[in-house]
Protein backbone atom coordinates (compact mmCIF):
# COMPACT_ATOMS: atom_id res chain seq x y z
CA UNK A 1 0.00 0.00 0.00
CA UNK A 2 1.14 3.44 -0.77
CA UNK A 3 -0.21 5.90 1.75
CA UNK A 4 -0.46 9.95 0.93
CA UNK A 5 -0.34 11.90 4.62
CA UNK A 6 -0.98 15.71 4.63
CA UNK A 7 -1.01 17.73 7.16
CA UNK A 8 0.15 21.15 7.64
CA UNK A 9 3.29 20.52 9.85
CA UNK A 10 5.36 17.71 11.73
CA UNK A 11 7.08 19.29 14.55
CA UNK A 12 5.71 18.73 17.92
CA UNK A 13 1.80 18.42 18.83
CA UNK A 14 -0.77 15.74 19.14
CA UNK A 15 -1.97 15.56 15.94
CA UNK A 16 2.17 15.41 14.91
CA UNK A 17 2.44 12.42 16.73
CA UNK A 18 -0.49 10.18 15.66
CA UNK A 19 0.87 10.62 12.29
CA UNK A 20 4.78 9.83 13.06
CA UNK A 21 3.06 6.49 15.34
CA UNK A 22 1.09 5.35 11.87
CA UNK A 23 4.12 5.89 9.51
CA UNK A 24 6.28 4.47 11.24
CA UNK A 25 4.09 1.32 11.73
CA UNK A 26 3.72 1.37 7.96
CA UNK A 27 6.96 1.90 7.01
CA UNK A 28 7.69 -1.23 9.40
CA UNK A 29 5.05 -3.41 7.94
CA UNK A 30 6.78 -2.68 4.42
CA UNK A 31 4.47 0.51 3.01
CA UNK A 32 5.02 2.99 0.92
CA UNK A 33 4.44 6.16 3.22
CA UNK A 34 4.16 9.63 1.45
CA UNK A 35 4.19 13.06 3.92
CA UNK A 36 3.20 16.54 2.76
CA UNK A 37 3.32 19.13 4.91
CA UNK A 38 5.54 22.39 5.76
CA UNK A 39 8.35 20.49 7.29
CA UNK A 40 9.23 19.95 10.61
CA UNK A 41 11.50 17.49 12.70
CA UNK A 42 9.11 15.19 12.65
CA UNK A 43 9.41 15.40 8.97
CA UNK A 44 13.14 14.82 9.09
CA UNK A 45 13.23 12.05 11.56
CA UNK A 46 10.97 9.91 9.23
CA UNK A 47 12.57 10.81 6.05
CA UNK A 48 15.48 9.16 8.02
CA UNK A 49 13.28 5.92 8.11
CA UNK A 50 11.90 5.69 4.87
CA UNK A 51 9.42 8.15 4.15
CA UNK A 52 9.25 10.49 1.27
CA UNK A 53 8.55 14.21 1.60
CA UNK A 54 6.06 16.38 0.02
CA UNK A 55 6.78 20.20 0.69
CA UNK A 56 3.53 22.38 1.40
CA UNK A 57 3.01 25.67 2.49
CA UNK A 58 0.24 24.41 4.40
CA UNK A 59 0.93 26.22 7.41
CA UNK A 60 -0.13 29.67 5.68
CA UNK A 61 -3.25 30.73 5.40
CA UNK A 62 -2.97 32.36 2.32
CA UNK A 63 -5.23 31.18 -0.34
CA UNK A 64 -1.79 31.56 -2.95
CA UNK A 65 -0.16 29.21 -0.76
CA UNK A 66 -3.03 26.33 -0.35
CA UNK A 67 -3.36 26.82 -4.58
CA UNK A 68 0.43 26.02 -4.50
CA UNK A 69 0.22 22.95 -2.30
CA UNK A 70 -2.92 21.73 -4.38
CA UNK A 71 -0.69 22.03 -7.53
CA UNK A 72 2.37 20.49 -5.90
CA UNK A 73 0.24 17.43 -4.88
CA UNK A 74 -1.37 17.04 -8.05
CA UNK A 75 2.23 16.98 -9.69
CA UNK A 76 3.16 14.31 -7.04
CA UNK A 77 0.20 12.27 -7.22
CA UNK A 78 0.71 11.90 -11.18
CA UNK A 79 4.33 10.25 -10.32
CA UNK A 80 3.03 8.30 -7.09
CA UNK A 81 -0.58 7.38 -7.19
CA UNK A 82 -1.41 6.41 -3.38
CA UNK A 83 -3.76 4.07 -2.84
CA UNK A 84 -5.26 5.94 0.10
CA UNK A 85 -4.75 9.43 1.57
CA UNK A 86 -4.88 10.34 5.18
CA UNK A 87 -5.44 13.98 5.47
CA UNK A 88 -5.20 15.90 9.84
CA UNK A 89 -8.39 18.74 10.18
CA UNK A 90 -9.87 20.88 7.60
CA UNK A 91 -7.29 22.66 5.57
CA UNK A 92 -5.22 20.17 4.88
CA UNK A 93 -8.42 17.83 3.61
CA UNK A 94 -9.48 21.16 1.29
CA UNK A 95 -5.58 20.55 -0.38
CA UNK A 96 -5.91 16.75 -0.30
CA UNK A 97 -9.34 17.32 -1.97
CA UNK A 98 -8.12 19.47 -4.57
CA UNK A 99 -5.06 18.12 -5.37
CA UNK A 100 -5.97 14.21 -6.11
CA UNK A 101 -9.22 14.49 -7.45
CA UNK A 102 -8.07 14.67 -11.01
CA UNK A 103 -6.22 11.00 -11.23
CA UNK A 104 -8.15 8.56 -13.71
CA UNK A 105 -8.26 7.14 -10.07
CA UNK A 106 -9.20 9.05 -7.38
CA UNK A 107 -7.80 7.51 -4.06
CA UNK A 108 -9.85 7.19 -1.14
CA UNK A 109 -9.64 10.28 1.60
CA UNK A 110 -10.09 9.72 5.39
CA UNK A 111 -9.75 12.54 7.19
CA UNK A 112 -8.75 12.58 11.32
CA UNK A 113 -10.29 16.13 12.62
CA UNK A 114 -8.27 16.16 16.21
CA UNK A 115 -10.64 19.05 17.49
CA UNK A 116 -11.53 22.53 17.04
CA UNK A 117 -12.70 25.55 18.09
CA UNK A 118 -16.66 25.73 18.93
CA UNK A 119 -17.38 28.34 16.29
CA UNK A 120 -15.40 26.27 13.53
CA UNK A 121 -17.19 23.53 13.30
CA UNK A 122 -20.30 24.11 11.12
CA UNK A 123 -17.73 25.21 8.39
CA UNK A 124 -15.67 22.07 8.80
CA UNK A 125 -18.66 20.08 8.32
CA UNK A 126 -19.77 21.43 4.70
CA UNK A 127 -15.70 20.78 4.07
CA UNK A 128 -15.78 17.73 5.26
CA UNK A 129 -18.75 16.58 3.66
CA UNK A 130 -17.89 17.46 0.42
CA UNK A 131 -14.62 16.48 0.41
CA UNK A 132 -13.65 13.37 2.50
CA UNK A 133 -15.57 10.05 1.99
CA UNK A 134 -14.43 9.00 5.92
CA UNK A 135 -14.03 11.53 8.48
CA UNK A 136 -12.34 9.98 12.02
CA UNK A 137 -13.28 12.23 15.26
CA UNK A 138 -10.18 11.76 17.66
CA UNK A 139 -12.79 11.27 21.19
CA UNK A 140 -16.23 11.23 21.69
CA UNK A 141 -16.97 14.88 21.86
CA UNK A 142 -15.00 16.11 18.65
CA UNK A 143 -17.43 13.37 17.10
CA UNK A 144 -20.55 14.83 18.35
CA UNK A 145 -20.13 18.60 17.62
CA UNK A 146 -19.02 16.88 14.45
CA UNK A 147 -22.73 15.27 14.23
CA UNK A 148 -24.56 18.65 15.44
CA UNK A 149 -22.52 20.74 12.56
CA UNK A 150 -24.33 18.41 9.70
CA UNK A 151 -21.74 15.89 9.44
CA UNK A 152 -24.01 12.81 8.25
CA UNK A 153 -23.83 9.82 11.22
CA UNK A 154 -22.29 7.31 8.02
CA UNK A 155 -19.35 9.15 6.92
CA UNK A 156 -18.40 9.45 10.57
CA UNK A 157 -16.45 6.91 12.86
CA UNK A 158 -14.03 7.75 16.31
CA UNK A 159 -10.83 6.01 16.71
CA UNK A 160 -9.30 7.85 19.41
CA UNK A 161 -5.83 8.97 19.83
CA UNK A 162 -3.29 6.62 21.46
CA UNK A 163 0.12 6.49 23.09
CA UNK A 164 2.99 3.41 22.95
CA UNK A 165 4.22 2.60 26.41
CA UNK A 166 6.82 4.99 27.13
CA UNK A 167 10.80 4.39 28.27
CA UNK A 168 11.63 6.87 30.99
CA UNK A 169 15.03 7.30 32.84
CA UNK A 170 15.24 7.38 36.45
CA UNK A 171 13.77 10.57 37.71
CA UNK A 172 16.95 11.60 39.75
CA UNK A 173 18.55 11.02 36.61
CA UNK A 174 16.25 13.38 34.26
CA UNK A 175 15.92 15.79 37.24
CA UNK A 176 19.77 16.11 36.98
CA UNK A 177 20.05 16.57 33.33
CA UNK A 178 17.56 19.25 33.77
CA UNK A 179 19.58 21.26 36.85
CA UNK A 180 16.32 20.46 38.89
CA UNK A 181 16.88 20.51 42.84
CA UNK A 182 15.70 16.56 43.59
CA UNK A 183 13.26 17.14 46.47
CA UNK A 184 11.47 20.48 44.72
CA UNK A 185 7.73 19.50 43.87
CA UNK A 186 8.10 19.73 39.76
CA UNK A 187 4.87 20.08 37.33
CA UNK A 188 5.28 19.96 33.49
CA UNK A 189 2.90 21.61 30.71
CA UNK A 190 3.59 20.23 27.30
CA UNK A 191 1.33 22.45 25.20
CA UNK A 192 1.78 25.36 22.11
CA UNK A 193 1.83 28.19 23.67
CA UNK A 194 -1.26 29.53 22.19
CA UNK A 195 -4.23 30.87 23.87
CA UNK A 196 -6.45 28.04 24.01
CA UNK A 197 -3.91 26.45 26.04
CA UNK A 198 -4.14 29.20 28.82
CA UNK A 199 -0.75 29.10 30.38
CA UNK A 200 -1.95 32.89 31.80
CA UNK A 201 -4.37 30.45 34.06
CA UNK A 202 -1.80 28.43 34.78
CA UNK A 203 0.85 31.03 35.83
CA UNK A 204 -1.28 32.83 37.72
CA UNK A 205 -2.13 29.76 39.40
CA UNK A 206 1.18 28.39 40.23
CA UNK A 207 2.14 31.41 42.62
CA UNK A 208 -0.03 30.05 45.10
CA UNK A 209 1.79 27.32 45.66
CA UNK A 210 4.91 26.20 47.76
CA UNK A 211 7.92 28.70 47.16
CA UNK A 212 10.33 25.86 46.04
CA UNK A 213 7.91 24.44 43.32
CA UNK A 214 8.90 24.77 39.82
CA UNK A 215 7.09 24.63 36.77
CA UNK A 216 8.31 23.70 33.56
CA UNK A 217 6.80 24.60 30.29
CA UNK A 218 7.47 22.89 27.07
CA UNK A 219 6.40 24.43 23.79
CA UNK A 220 6.40 27.30 21.28
CA UNK A 221 4.44 29.82 19.67
CA UNK A 222 2.85 33.13 19.17
CA UNK A 223 2.12 33.79 22.67
CA UNK A 224 5.76 33.09 24.00
CA UNK A 225 6.13 37.46 24.70
CA UNK A 226 3.38 37.30 26.58
CA UNK A 227 3.81 34.30 28.69
CA UNK A 228 7.38 35.59 29.64
CA UNK A 229 6.08 39.38 30.35
CA UNK A 230 3.26 37.72 33.20
CA UNK A 231 6.42 35.67 34.52
CA UNK A 232 8.33 38.29 35.28
CA UNK A 233 5.62 40.27 36.18
CA UNK A 234 4.21 38.08 38.75
CA UNK A 235 8.15 37.48 39.91
CA UNK A 236 8.58 33.91 38.52
CA UNK A 237 11.16 33.86 36.46
CA UNK A 238 13.46 31.25 38.84
CA UNK A 239 9.76 28.99 39.67
CA UNK A 240 8.55 28.92 35.94
CA UNK A 241 10.45 28.04 33.08
CA UNK A 242 10.11 28.67 29.58
CA UNK A 243 11.76 25.18 27.42
CA UNK A 244 11.21 26.21 24.09
CA UNK A 245 10.34 23.37 21.93
CA UNK A 246 11.52 20.17 23.22
CA UNK A 247 11.59 16.61 21.71
CA UNK A 248 12.44 14.69 24.78
CA UNK A 249 9.42 14.59 26.23
CA UNK A 250 10.16 11.12 28.28
CA UNK A 251 12.61 13.31 30.03
CA UNK A 252 10.39 16.06 31.35
CA UNK A 253 8.01 13.30 32.75
CA UNK A 254 10.24 11.35 34.75
CA UNK A 255 11.39 14.52 36.12
CA UNK A 256 7.76 15.81 37.04
CA UNK A 257 5.34 14.64 39.79
CA UNK A 258 2.70 15.99 37.99
CA UNK A 259 1.43 17.08 34.40
CA UNK A 260 -0.94 20.39 34.51
CA UNK A 261 -3.05 20.79 31.04
CA UNK A 262 -5.99 24.46 31.36
CA UNK A 263 -7.03 24.48 27.66
CA UNK A 264 -10.21 26.07 26.98
CA UNK A 265 -10.36 23.38 24.58
CA UNK A 266 -8.65 20.12 23.48
CA UNK A 267 -9.85 16.86 21.03
CA UNK A 268 -8.01 14.09 23.04
CA UNK A 269 -4.67 15.11 24.46
CA UNK A 270 -1.28 13.44 23.58
CA UNK A 271 0.44 15.05 26.36
CA UNK A 272 -2.30 13.81 28.94
CA UNK A 273 -2.04 10.19 27.69
CA UNK A 274 1.62 10.35 27.63
CA UNK A 275 1.48 11.29 31.37
CA UNK A 276 -1.11 8.79 32.05
CA UNK A 277 0.85 5.96 30.28
CA UNK A 278 4.13 7.11 32.65
CA UNK A 279 2.45 7.44 35.56
CA UNK A 280 2.21 10.79 35.90
CA UNK A 281 -0.48 12.04 37.84
CA UNK A 282 -2.50 14.60 35.58
CA UNK A 283 -4.46 18.02 36.35
CA UNK A 284 -6.73 19.12 33.23
CA UNK A 285 -9.51 21.19 32.57
CA UNK A 286 -12.93 19.13 31.96
CA UNK A 287 -13.24 19.89 28.60
CA UNK A 288 -13.49 17.76 25.12
CA UNK A 289 -11.88 14.25 25.36
CA UNK A 290 -10.79 14.80 28.59
CA UNK A 291 -14.03 14.66 29.83
CA UNK A 292 -14.92 11.38 28.60
CA UNK A 293 -12.09 10.12 30.88
CA UNK A 294 -12.11 8.34 34.31
CA UNK A 295 -12.43 10.42 37.25
CA UNK A 296 -10.45 7.97 39.23
CA UNK A 297 -7.12 8.31 37.39
CA UNK A 298 -6.70 12.27 36.87
CA UNK A 299 -8.27 15.42 38.49
CA UNK A 300 -10.24 17.05 36.01
CA UNK A 301 -10.91 21.13 36.90
CA UNK A 302 -13.38 23.18 35.73
CA UNK A 303 -11.95 25.24 32.69
CA UNK A 304 -11.12 29.47 33.27
CA UNK A 305 -10.62 29.39 36.84
CA UNK A 306 -7.09 29.72 38.12
CA UNK A 307 -9.19 29.22 41.73
CA UNK A 308 -10.09 25.68 40.60
CA UNK A 309 -6.56 25.43 38.98
CA UNK A 310 -4.84 25.87 41.90
CA UNK A 311 -6.53 24.34 44.25
CA UNK A 312 -6.41 21.04 42.12
CA UNK A 313 -2.36 21.39 42.12
CA UNK A 314 -1.99 21.99 45.55
CA UNK A 315 -4.03 18.97 46.15
CA UNK A 316 -1.94 16.48 44.23
CA UNK A 317 1.00 18.29 45.24
CA UNK A 318 -0.18 17.58 49.02
CA UNK A 319 -1.55 13.79 48.54
CA UNK A 320 1.45 11.96 46.99
CA UNK A 321 -0.09 8.61 47.99
CA UNK A 322 -3.76 9.70 46.64
CA UNK A 323 -2.31 11.28 43.46
CA UNK A 324 0.12 7.29 42.82
CA UNK A 325 -3.05 5.48 43.93
CA UNK A 326 -4.42 7.78 40.42
CA UNK A 327 -1.43 7.71 38.55
CA UNK A 328 -1.60 4.08 38.59
CA UNK A 329 -5.51 3.38 37.76
CA UNK A 330 -4.38 5.84 34.68
CA UNK A 331 -1.61 3.81 33.46
CA UNK A 332 -4.32 0.82 33.43
CA UNK A 333 -6.69 2.61 31.53
CA UNK A 334 -4.33 3.49 29.25
CA UNK A 335 -2.66 -0.06 28.55
CA UNK A 336 -6.54 -1.46 28.01
CA UNK A 337 -8.35 1.49 25.89
CA UNK A 338 -5.67 3.66 24.33
CA UNK A 339 -2.97 1.10 23.34
CA UNK A 340 -0.92 2.35 20.09
CA UNK A 341 -1.59 -1.38 18.67
CA UNK A 342 -5.32 -0.91 18.81
CA UNK A 343 -5.37 2.72 17.11
CA UNK A 344 -2.84 1.23 14.24
CA UNK A 345 -5.34 -1.35 13.46
CA UNK A 346 -8.26 0.49 13.52
CA UNK A 347 -6.33 3.05 11.11
CA UNK A 348 -5.48 -0.01 9.02
CA UNK A 349 -8.97 -1.85 8.77
CA UNK A 350 -10.46 1.58 7.66
CA UNK A 351 -7.98 2.18 4.57
CA UNK A 352 -8.19 -1.46 3.94
CA UNK A 353 -12.02 -0.62 3.33
CA UNK A 354 -11.96 2.54 1.68
CA UNK A 355 -9.45 1.02 -0.77
CA UNK A 356 -12.19 -1.79 -1.57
Amino acid sequence: MRLLTVIAELGSGGAETVVDDLARHALAGGDLVDLASDGGWRADELAREGAALVRLPLRSSDPADLARSVLRLRRHVRQAPPDVVHAHNVRATLAAHLGTRWPRRRPPLVTTVHGLDAGDYPRAARVLQRCADRVVAVSDDVAERLRAAGLPDDRLVVIENAVPAPVLPAPAVARAALGLPADAPVGLCVARLEAPKRHDLLVEAWRTLPDDAVLLVAGEGSGRAALERQVAAAGLGARVRLLGERHDVPLLLAAADLLVLPSDREGLPMAVLEAMAAGVPVVASAVGGLRSLDRATLELVAPGSAEALAAALGSVLADRPGAAVRAHRAQEAVSQRYSSSAMRLAYQNLFTVQIG
